[in-house]
């Protein structure tokens, strides 16, 4: 007896062929990659064993605290905004009609309130004062990058104390 083989298959409908993304547009299938999931496997493995989870150099690096460069302390400092001035006299009356009020930040709040609805002639006062700290600051600023370029300011007294 000799075995039949089916040598016709027949058509194959479309629908056998199809993955089943394909087959029925209305079902989603996720698929998670080979590679993906041995990750997964491995962090949870590494948790049961308690290991601890080794940190790449990007995250290293990004927690470190960034080292701004050294400033020089004979270098003239900034002078204060026209705000800053307004809020020196603004913190004296506010301290004598608010006894009570002991936090920065209040009388911060109050100020800034009070600087927003002050009027523009108002404003010009504090604005002269800080134009003039700001020409005294830049003419400080010029000396001191003069100095700086000829060379006299890099000698510190260390330095005058061991001369040969």
């Amino acid at each position: 007896m000799a075995k039949k083989t089916n040598d016709s298959q027949g058509p194959v409908s479309s629908s056998a062929t199809k993955t089943p993304e394909e087959a029925s547009p209305r079902r989603m299938v996720l698929r998670v990659r080979q590679g993906e999931a041995k990750k997964r496997l491995s962090s949870l493995m590494r948790a049961e064993e308690g290991e601890k989870r080794a940190v790449s150099v990007k995250r290293s690096k990004t927690k470190q605290k960034k080292k701004g460069a050294k400033v020089d302390p004979n270098m003239p400092k900034k002078p204060p905004t026209a705000f800053f001035y307004f809020l020196e006299d603004f913190r004296k009356e506010f301290q004598e009609q608010n006894p009570d009020v002991k936090t920065m930040q209040k009388v911060g709040k109050a100020g800034g309130e009070k600087w927003k609805t002050l009027s523009y002639e108002g404003k010009v006062k504090y604005y002269d004062i800080a134009m003039k700290k700001r020409a005294e600051f830049d003419e400080a600023m010029s000396e001191y990058i003069e100095r700086k370029e000829s060379g006299e300011g890099d000698e510190t007294e260390d330095d005058e104390d061991y001369d040969i």
